[in-house]
């Protein structure tokens, strides 16, 4: 009876470690979502602030235009943040075996088993190669899932945002058909006759990266003056208390792909921008020591964000208002 009660320990250990493996989520923080909150957006964008950015049009580059002797290969869609396939997979084996375990450990198997001495036996309950079987699908399956998240990224599949892309290529071409969008270039140009888009594309990059870097210095003093005070208040609420519970969020290798306008428009004699951005970096936390607690500080991860912008109309001084992050 001792042993079958040290057999049964086992079992349950084993099979702790193969769900935490197999279940596993990437555990994302970048500047608006960090692993101690729960939030995929943060900041104002007006009267638009509980709607979803809208995505730019994507269209298909003409057949003729593609190299013929570099054929494309398509992207793949990440799996749904809620499971996946894999995750389904997992699940399924790993019942399927740890019911057969546990029959074998409560002395429900009858003769044989997986028989022979040393193995389980007849009526032994659960053996040595039972315990092997577990500890390998487990392993197999946390490499599958690592190797599928070092592809792609982040999981933010589905629902009304892009599609995820893969690290090294931007996302496809952006053409800017929505009247929508041309509409509300006009009426901005029409208290700023220089507004550029590519100046200000790169306004955002060179924002875009001070923001990253004041965050994972856990000090946004350096970047107060682009930054609303609303965004400015919510961060640095989760920048306390990522220093209360001696977590730094480590963004390094930060890459921009692409910038993509996305919306337009005035209210409250304000101008807003909205834009897309594709980009790529190192994202993992570490405690105060150093060591990793969160994320991988090797393998890139290539995401979609969608960035807000304000200033007074006609003004010069553009602000970070708001951060959306598909999910």
């Amino acid at each position: 009876m001792a042993e079958l009660n040290w057999k049964r320990y086992i079992v349950w250990i084993v099979v702790v470690f193969v769900i935490s493996l197999s279940f596993a989520d990437d555990v994302l923080a970048r500047v608006g979502h960090s692993s101690s909150s729960s939030r995929s957006s943060i900041g104002s964008r007006g009267s638009r602030t509980s709607s979803p950015p809208k995505q730019p049009t994507r269209t298909a580059a003409p057949v003729q235009q593609r190299p013929v002797q570099q054929p494309v290969a398509p992207v793949v869609q990440p799996a749904p943040a809620t499971g996946g396939f894999w995750r389904s997979f997992a699940g399924g084996m790993v019942g399927g075996m740890v019911g057969g375990m546990l029959f074998h450990a409560l002395g429900f198997g009858g003769g044989g088993g997986y028989g022979g001495a040393g193995y389980g036996g007849a009526g032994g309950g659960i053996g040595l190669f039972d315990i092997i079987v577990l500890a390998v699908i487990g392993y197999i399956i946390y490499k599958i899932v690592k190797s599928k998240r070092q592809q792609y990224g982040s999981d933010y599949g589905g629902g009304d945002y892009a599609p995820q892309y893969q690290i090294g290529q931007p996302p496809e071409e952006v053409s800017y058909q929505p009247d929508e969008l041309m509409a509300g270039l006009d009426i901005l140009r029409q208290h700023d006759r220089y507004f550029d888009e590519d100046g200000f594309r790169d306004i955002v990059s060179d924002i875009f990266y001070k923001v990253q870097t004041a965050w994972s210095r856990r000090d946004l003093s350096p970047v107060r003056g682009i930054m609303a005070s609303g965004i400015f208040g919510d961060l640095s609420a989760d920048i306390s208390k990522m220093k209360a519970e001696g977590r730094i969020n480590k963004l390094e290798n930060i890459g921009v792909r692409a910038v993509k306008l996305s919306e337009v428009w005035q209210e409250n004699a304000k101008d807003f921008i909205t834009v897309e951005i594709a980009a790529s970096m190192l994202d993992y936390t570490t405690d105060d020591a150093g060591r990793v607690v969160d994320g991988d500080d090797s393998a890139p991860v290539g995401f979609l964000e969608y960035w807000t912008f304000v200033r007074d109309i006609g003004g010069s001084n553009w602000q970070l208002t708001a951060i959306q992050q598909p999910q």
